[in-house]
This record gives structure tokens, C-alpha cells and sequence, in this order.
């Protein structure tokens, strides 16, 4: 599976989806990423307030990775998402 990921928002979409497809629960995540399962929930929805090791943690216990690349042409939708 890859997703663009391209503002916080769309990172909790892509996190909760991975986590679903798991079949894990919040609390199944937080207790495997070393967080509480308030902090899976403001991740999932996009608050920007969450510190990148935190972030790390949840793709390293969701067995997901990062790859940063030249940034492509955007489109509305990436517009739609800074408001």
C-alpha cells in the first residue's frame, strides 16, 4: 500500500486506515507504539500538535515507513486541504 500524504490531516487518514486494516483497535496501537490511546486519536485527526517522534513511533508499531521524494504537481484537492 502507498498513500500521498501531504498535510496532517491526510497523515491520521492514512494511520487509521493502516490501523483498521490491522484489525487493531486505538488502545492496540497506543499500547504498541508507547502512547495513550488519546494521542492515536489526535494523530487519526489531523491536529497538528503531535511531535515527530511520536509519529515515528506509530509507523514503526503500524510496520509502515516514510519516503521522502520531489514533491509532484498539486492538486484542488491539496488546496481544499489548507482550509
Amino acid at each position: 500500500m502507498s498513500e500521498l500524504v501531504r498535510s496532517p490531516k491526510q497523515l491520521g487518514v492514512a494511520l487509521r486506515r493502516s490501523r483498521r486494516a490491522q484489525a487493531m483497535t486505538q488502545a492496540d496501537l497506543a499500547s504498541r507504539a508507547g502512547v495513550r490511546q488519546g494521542t492515536i486519536s489526535h494523530v487519526e485527526n489531523g491536529l497538528e500538535t503531535v511531535k515527530l517522534t511520536t509519529v515515528m513511533d506509530l509507523l514503526r508499531a503500524l510496520d509502515l515507513e516514510i519516503v521522502v521524494r520531489q514533491r509532484t504537481k498539486g492538486s484542488h484537492s491539496d488546496i481544499e486541504d489548507l482550509f
